[in-house]
C-alpha cells in the first residue's frame, strides 16, 4: 500500500478509491497495470493505471489506447494519460465481478488486464438483550459468498463513568455473535461487525441502541383461562414480576384464530381480558406473549385448552324431515333430523319427541344426546312433529315440522334448475304462484343417508364445500305460514371427471393390417359423455401415428402397416371434462397375409390330390397289365409251307386292325440252314436263358420287324392262319444264336377240356385263336413244355422229331418254314424261363 500511495503521489493521481492492477498471462507484451486484483467494496469507485513505457509502440505513438471493461467499451470522458501512464476511472461498481482491459488502437492488441471482484459491508443489524439469561446476541446479513474463511468481529461500545468509554468484542464465523454480559441498559451503546478474509477487509456502519428496545422479556406465567357463556376470560402475571415496574408492558392473547391486544401499566401485577364471542361446546387453546415498548415480542407461553360454556336458552334447534313414498296400506316412514346441542357441552339432560294427527296426540319419545335424527312411522294424515330439549323438568329450546297428508294440494318452487362451476353448486328457482311463502329449506345428499339443509329466504343459493365426482340430490322445499310446501327434486354433479377406463381392447392381425375393437366406454354417474375415440399406434423407431372415429364405433382399422413388425397401441376415449387412456398393447403383424396362406393351401391340395390321382391310375394300369390273359404256348402248331403257297398270301396292310390286344400272331419264315439246329440240351437251355433275357417289347420288336438275318414276319389274316389244316400239334419256339436256329419248345395238344382258365375265352379276347385249330396230321411233333418242366422225359423225341423235321427240310426244295408265333406266348415263355 505504501509502493501504491507513493507512486500515485508521484504521478499527480489521488490514492484515495483505487487498488492494484496487474495483466494476466496471456497477453503477448504484457505491462504493469495496478492496482492488481483488487476486492473493493459493493458501489464504490476505481482507478486503473497502466504503465506505457513497457512498450515501446505505444510509447512511441503518444499512448492511442482504450480500455473495456466485460468486453465493453469504457467511455473515453473517463480516460486520462501522460506520457509515462493511461489510466481509467469506474465509478460505482456495482457488479460482483468485472474484468478490465486495456487495448492498442493501432494493433488492437491486448496490453494488460485484471478482475475486479465486490463484496457487501455487513448491515441490517439487530441485538436482542435476554434479561433472565443474562445474554446479549447481534445478528447481521452480509451479502457475499466468499472462497475463503471470513472471521467476523462484533464491537460493542457504551459511554462509561466519567465520559469513559468502555467497550468489549466477540468473535464469530457465522452471522450471529453472542455475548455473555448484559449491557449498561441506561447508556446509548454502539454496535460495529467487522468482517475480514485473506484478501480483504470491511467495517459496518455503526448501529446506535437503546438497550431497553433491545430487551427481550420472558413470556408470561401462571395463564388461567375462565369459561363464560359463550365467551372465554383469560387471565396472567406480570412477566419479569418487579423488575420491569418502571415499564409498560404490551400483550397479545391468542385463541380461535385470533388476537387480541392488551396492555399492562407500570404497576399492574395481573393483567385479564374477556374475548370475543366465541362457538360454545368447542375446546379453545389460548397462549399470550408480552414486550416492552419497541422491544422484541417475548415467546408464546404455555397453551391451555378449555372447553367453553353454553347458554341453553339461546339454543336453537334446526329441525328438518324427509318422508318415504306411502306403502300400499298408506303408512309412511318420516325421518327426522336435527341440528341440536353438542354432547361434550353436557348442558342438556336428553331430547324429547312429541307429534300428533288431528289434535290427538302420541305418546312422547325420549332420545339421549348423542343422537341427531329419528324415525318415526305415520299414515296417510297430516301431523306435526315438536321436539325439545330438556334438563330435569325445564324444556330449553323447541321446534316443530309440519309433515303433510298424502294427496295434500301445497305449493312447489317453478323452474328450478342448476349448474355446476370449479366444484360448486349453484341452484336457482321462482317463486310459487298464490301462496305466501317466507322461505325455502334446500337440502342435499349422496347417499341417501346423510343430509345437509339449510334456510334461504332468497330465490338462488350457491352449495360449496362438496365432495368432487358425486352425484349430488338436492331437494328444495317452499315455507309458507306454518307448514311446508311440496319438494322440488335436481340431480347434478359437483364435479365431472373424465369418462371411465377403457377395457377389453382386442387386436386382430394381419400383414399390412390390424383390426383393433374395444368395449365402449360405460357411463357411470359424474363420468363425462365421450365425443370421440382416438387410437394411438407406433413402432420401436418409428413417430406415433391416430386414427379418430366417432363414439358409437367401437373398431378401427390400421393400415397399412409393415408386415412382420411389432407395434405398441392404446385407445383414448375423449370428453369435455377429460380424456382417459387404455393400457398400451403390443402386437406383432404377420409375415404372410391370409390371402397368401388360403392361396398357398388350396394349390397344395390340389398339388396332393393330383399325385394321388396319377398314382391310383397306375396303380390301376399295373393291376391291369398284370391281369392280361396269356395264352397256352402248347396249342400252338408248326407246318411246312410250299413257296408258292406262301406267296399267295396276301400281307397284312394294317394288322392292327385284325388283330387284338390279347392275340398276335406274327408269320415268321425259318432259314433253312438248319445244320447245327439239333444242340445239347444245354446248349438250348442256355439259348432260353439268353431269350429270357430280352424284354417282351425287344423280341417282339425284332420278330415283327424282321431284325436279324435268319428271320423275317409277315402278317397275315387271323382266319387263314386258323385254316391251314394244321394238325393239333404245338408251334415249337425257336431262338437264333450265332447264325443257327434252336429248337427251344414243343408241346402237344390236350384235350380242350384241361386247359388253363387262363386261355378260356374272356370278355375283351371273345373267340381264341388257338382253340379254332382242327386236328390234324403234324408232319411234326414237338415235346410239350409240359413233358420238359416234368422231368425231360420227352426230350429226347422231340430232338429226334426236330432233326427229322430239320432232314426232311434240307432235302426238300428251298421252300420257307414259317412259323406263327403270338406275342403272349413269348411273354409266357420268358417268364417260365426265368421261373426255371
Amino acid at each position: 500500500h505504501w509502493f501504491v500511495s507513493r507512486t500515485a503521489t508521484l504521478l499527480g493521481f489521488s490514492s484515495s478509491n483505487f487498488h492494484i492492477l496487474l495483466s494476466t498471462g496471456q497477453y503477448q507484451h504484457r505491462c504493469e497495470v495496478i492496482p492488481k486484483d483488487p476486492y473493493i467494496e459493493f458501489g464504490s469507485n476505481i482507478k486503473i493505471m497502466f504503465k506505457k513505457t513497457c512498450n515501446k509502440t505505444i510509447s512511441d505513438s503518444h499512448g492511442k489506447i482504450y480500455w473495456t471493461i466485460n468486453n465493453q467499451s469504457i467511455d473515453e470522458s473517463l480516460y486520462e494519460t501522460n506520457s509515462s501512464f493511461a489510466a481509467v476511472t469506474i465509478y460505482n461498481l456495482s457488479l460482483p465481478k468485472a474484468t478490465v482491459q486495456c487495448h492498442s488502437h493501432s494493433t488492437q492488441q491486448v496490453l494488460g488486464g485484471t478482475i475486479i471482484h465486490t463484496y457487501w459491508k455487513p448491515g441490517n443489524i439487530s441485538c436482542v438483550t435476554y434479561i433472565s439469561q443474562h445474554y446479549f446476541t447481534c445478528h447481521w446479513e452480509h451479502k457475499i459468498k466468499p472462497t475463503s474463511k471470513i472471521t467476523y468481529t462484533v464491537y460493542r461500545k457504551w459511554e462509561g463513568i466519567q465520559d469513559a468509554w468502555t467497550s468489549d468484542n466477540c468473535s464469530s464465523e457465522s452471522m450471529s455473535c453472542t455475548f455473555k454480559s448484559l449491557p449498561m441498559l441506561s447508556k446509548r451503546n454502539y454496535i460495529t461487525v467487522r468482517a475480514e478474509s485473506t484478501d480483504w477487509e470491511t467495517i459496518s456502519d455503526t448501529l446506535k441502541l437503546n438497550p431497553w428496545d433491545t430487551v427481550e422479556i420472558d413470556p408470561p406465567k401462571n395463564v388461567r383461562v375462565v369459561p363464560l357463556p359463550a365467551r372465554l376470560r383469560v387471565e396472567w402475571e406480570r412477566p419479569g414480576g418487579t423488575y420491569f415496574f418502571a415499564q409498560v408492558i404490551h400483550c397479545q392473547v391468542k385463541y380461535a384464530k385470533h388476537v387480541m391486544d392488551t396492555s399492562m401499566n407500570t404497576v399492574a401485577k395481573t393483567a385479564s381480558v374477556t374475548s370475543v364471542e366465541v362457538e360454545p361446546c368447542t375446546n379453545h387453546t389460548v397462549s399470550v406473549r408480552c414486550a416492552l415498548d419497541k422491544a422484541p415480542w417475548s415467546e408464546w407461553s404455555r397453551q391451555v385448552t378449555v372447553l367453553s360454556s353454553l347458554n341453553v336458552s339461546t339454543v336453537h334447534l334446526d329441525l328438518w324431515r324427509k318422508m318415504d313414498a306411502p306403502e300400499n296400506t298408506g303408512t309412511r316412514t318420516v325421518h327426522l333430523m336435527w341440528k341440536g346441542i353438542s354432547p361434550a357441552c353436557k348442558a342438556i339432560d336428553g331430547y324429547r319427541l312429541t307429534y300428533m294427527a288431528d289434535e290427538k296426540h302420541i305418546p312422547d319419545r325420549h332420545l339421549d344426546t348423542v343422537v341427531d335424527k329419528a324415525s318415526i312411522t305415520v299414515d296417510q294424515r297430516a301431523y306435526r312433529v315438536t321436539l325439545a330439549a330438556y334438563r330435569g323438568d325445564t324444556t330449553f329450546s323447541e321446534q316443530s315440522i309440519y309433515v303433510p297428508a298424502v294427496g295434500q294440494s301445497l305449493p312447489q318452487v317453478k323452474g328450478a334448475q342448476a349448474s355446476a362451476h370449479d366444484g360448486d353448486i349453484h341452484v336457482s328457482w321462482a317463486v310459487p304462484p298464490l301462496y305466501p311463502v317466507h322461505s325455502y329449506i334446500i337440502d342435499w345428499t349422496t347417499d341417501g343417508d346423510t343430509y345437509t339443509w339449510l334456510q334461504s329466504q332468497d330465490t338462488h343459493i350457491s352449495l360449496t364445500g362438496l365432495q368432487p365426482f358425486k352425484l349430488y340430490n338436492i331437494t328444495v322445499t317452499p315455507l309458507y305460514d306454518d307448514k311446508t310446501g311440496l319438494e322440488k327434486v335436481i340431480q347434478i354433479c359437483s364435479i365431472q371427471r373424465a369418462p371411465g377406463n377403457i377395457s377389453s381392447v382386442d387386436v386382430h392381425v394381419q400383414d399390412k393390417s390390424a383390426q383393433v375393437n374395444w368395449n365402449a366406454v360405460s357411463q357411470s354417474k359424474c363420468s363425462g359423455d365421450v365425443i370421440n375415440y382416438t387410437v394411438f399406434y407406433k413402432t420401436e423407431t418409428q413417430p406415433e401415428l391416430n386414427v379418430t372415429v366417432n363414439s358409437w364405433k367401437q373398431g378401427v382399422t390400421l393400415e397399412p402397416l409393415q408386415p412382420d413388425t411389432r407395434y405398441s397401441v392404446h385407445v383414448m376415449a375423449r370428453a369435455v371434462t377429460g380424456a382417459t387412456n387404455s393400457s398400451v398393447i403390443h402386437f406383432t403383424t404377420s409375415r404372410y397375409g391370409r390371402t397368401f396362406i388360403i392361396m398357398s393351401c388350396v394349390f397344395g391340395g390340389f398339388g396332393v390330390i393330383t399325385v394321388l390321382v396319377t398314382g391310383l391310375f397306375c396303380v390301376i394300369q399295373w393291376k391291369r397289365f398284370k391281369g392280361k390273359i396269356m395264352p397256352n404256348p402248347r396249342l400252338s402248331s408248326l407246318e411246312f409251307w410250299s413257296s408258292q403257297d406262301c406267296h399267295k398270301i396276301q400281307p397284312f396292310n394294317n394288322p392292327s386292325e385284325l388283330e387284338t390286344f390279347c392275340e398276335r400272331i406274327y408269320p415268321c419264315e425259318v432259314n433253312t440252314i438248319m445244320d447245327n439246329i439239333m444242340g445239347s440240351t444245354s446248349t438250348e437251355d442256355e439259348d432260353i436263358q439268353d431269350m429270357g433275357k430280352e424284354t417282351v417289347c425287344d423280341q417282339t420288336e425284332r420278330w415283327s420287324s424282321g431284325f436279324g438275318s435268319w428271320t423275317f414276319c409277315d402278317s397275315q389274316p387271323r382266319e387263314e392262319s386258323s385254316n391251314l389244316g394244321l394238325a393239333p400239334t404245338c408251334l415249337p419256339l425257336l431262338a437264333q444264336q450265332d447264325g443257327e436256329i434252336n429248337l427251344l419248345e414243343s408241346t402237344t395238344s390236350e384235350d380242350s377240356s384241361s386247359e388253363p382258365s387262363y386261355l378260356q375265352a374272356s370278355e375283351s379276347c371273345p373267340i381264341n385263336t388257338y382253340r379254332l385249330q382242327n386236328p390234324a396230321e403234324c408232319p411234326l411233333r414237338l415235346g410239350g413244355g409240359e413233358a420238359r418242366s416234368g422231368g425231360g422225359k420227352a426230350t429226347s423225341g422231340a430232338t429226334e422229331e426236330s432233326r427229322s423235321l430239320l432232314d426232311t427240310q434240307q432235302h426238300s426244295s428251298t421252300a420257307p418254314l414259317t412259323a406263327y408265333v403270338t406275342l403272349d406266348m413269348l411273354e409266357h415263355r420268358v417268364r417260365e424261363s426265368k421261373r426255371t
